[in-house]
């Protein structure tokens, strides 16, 4: 192996930096692209036991999953009084849910008497029924009957609460949040720098295509590293290297709001681990017969390309046509970096949608009832067609463990990427219970994201152990840096 000069946190990569690529676009590429910052984040270890911990996981719930907003649905899944949807994270249930006064609530999904669940589904409903003693709340939460009211004096004469609990909502461009903690910083402040890029990536300008959850075989923070960093792509993804600028990628921290941060994935160039030159012609021709499986195009032809072009260039213009046909929109605006690239926001800690708008989805990530479980969300949300009302919000696809993505219906191609990925996490989980290694060692630039990520963990949850008066003791084992034995 050779040792090269590491400026600690800066990409010494040999392929083209993303800011230079941006340059060569046809069309004006979105301010938010050019706002980029890679503050070095350390070099620390990261102790194992954050994968596997039941301890740390509790604090997680306690002071992380507690106290941040979180991707919950849409808008549009509330459009009547009684709409609902269930969000669960951990061993959390709530009822997101429209009320007949045309309020957003975030409702515990608990009866107030014996604690039992009220609903799994989302749906339209006037009220709630317990289905263990017929206690009954309506669609805003307010306690209606009470069969033998007469032996309930506490809850029936005011002297216990009757409304059911409530979570924190907020929305923001047709999206819907929630936070457990209703003393919570408001949501425009906790994810300022994401609301002030997608200002030029409007979500409400877009509908719900697809919708996928699968529950996977290994902790959430594992399964959402996974998406989180193009290091991987060489060996877990080898068929886009040709065409996907994979060790190149940009990763940006923001030091002014933190909880935000992006993975900036480009397209149309070949993987600066590819040593020979490729021709454009080449890298153009395998980037369209892919991503056209992968994105779903109506026109999954190979094209002949001409001698002499841009690969980006001729991609970009290939699949605006494409997808113009396929989404009945005008899409000629759309910068080339927008059509081809990966673009990745993280709002901390588990909400990820991406900017561009050739592929663009977004995904969601939640901790299971143990460490070794969690599910992930992929939502595709398409444009709106030009000059149609705006379609309904498809609906959603379970998968359970030992089911595939392919399953899900409306995941196209994407599926076989995705399959790559599950490939490896359930052996990650496996791994870090070895005993041989008690940490995990990241890459400075490469994997810095992700050792931000860690360190805003610790963050939280000392801020929340300080709050309640509690030793860090319980924290420290777990802690990014321990100095383990």
């Amino acid at each position: 192996m050779t040792a090269i000069e590491n400026n600690p946190g800066i990409s010494q990569s040999r392929g083209a930096k993303v800011q230079d690529i941006l340059k060569t676009d046809t069309r004006p590429v979105p301010k938010a692209f050019l706002d980029f910052a890679s503050p070095y984040v350390g070099s620390e270890e990261v102790p194992k036991s954050r994968f596997t911990s039941p301890e740390f996981a509790a604090l997680e719930k306690q002071y992380v999953w507690m106290k941040t907003w979180q991707f919950a649905c849409l808008e549009d899944e509330l459009k009547e009084p009684g709409s609902h949807v269930v969000y669960d994270v951990a061993d959390e249930s709530l009822i997101i849910i429209r009320g007949k006064d045309g309020e957003i609530r975030a409702l515990h999904n608990a009866c107030m008497h014996r604690g039992t669940r009220l609903t799994d589904d989302a749906g339209r409903v006037d009220s709630f029924v317990c289905p263990f003693h017929g206690w009954e709340w309506d669609n805003k939460g307010d306690l209606v009957n009470v069969p033998g009211s007469w032996d309930f004096p506490q809850f029936i004469h005011g002297s216990k609460p009757t409304c059911l609990p409530q979570a924190k909502v907020a929305t923001w461009d047709g999206l819907v949040f929630i936070n457990f903690d209703q003393n919570a910083r408001p949501f425009d402040e906790y994810a300022a720098k994401m609301i002030e890029h997608f200002k030029e990536f409007p979500l409400s300008k877009r509908y719900k295509a697809f919708h996928a959850v699968k529950e996977v075989e290994c902790n959430w923070k594992v399964l959402m590293e996974a998406f989180s960093e193009g290091y991987h792509v060489l060996v877990t993804h080898p068929q886009i290297v040709p065409f996907c600028g994979d060790e190149n990628s940009e990763y940006s921290i923001y030091p002014d709001n933190p909880e935000v941060s992006r993975f900036f994935n480009p397209f149309g160039v070949q993987s600066p681990h590819i040593l020979e030159t490729l021709s454009e012609e080449t890298i153009a021709e395998e980037f369209v017969a892919f991503s056209s499986r992968s994105r779903g195009y109506s026109d999954q032809t190979r094209p002949e390309v001409p001698a002499g072009v841009e690969a980006r260039a001729y991609v970009a213009e290939t699949f605006r046509e494409r997808m113009s046909a396929m989404f009945r929109a005008n899409l000629d605006n759309y910068s080339d970096s927008e059509i081809l690239d990966a673009v990745l926001y993280h709002l901390f800690p588990a909400f990820a949608p991406w900017a561009g708008i050739g592929q663009p989805l977004m995904y969601r990530w939640r901790p299971g009832r143990t460490p070794d479980t969690a599910f992930m969300d992929v939502i595709r949300m398409v444009v709106v067609p030009d000059n149609e009302p705006k379609p309904d919000p498809a609906p959603t696809t379970k998968l359970r463990r030992d089911q595939r993505w392919v399953e899900a219906p409306g995941m196209a191609g994407l599926a076989d990427v995705f399959e790559q990925d599950m490939s490896n996490v359930p052996f990650v989980q496996q791994g870090l219970k070895s005993s041989g290694k008690k940490t995990v060692t990241y890459a400075n630039y490469m994997e810095g994201k992700l050792r931000h990520f860690h360190k805003m963990l610790d963050m939280y949850i000392e801020e929340g152990l300080r709050a309640d008066g509690k030793s860090l003791d319980v924290l420290d084992p777990h802690r990014v840096g321990a100095q383990l034995d």
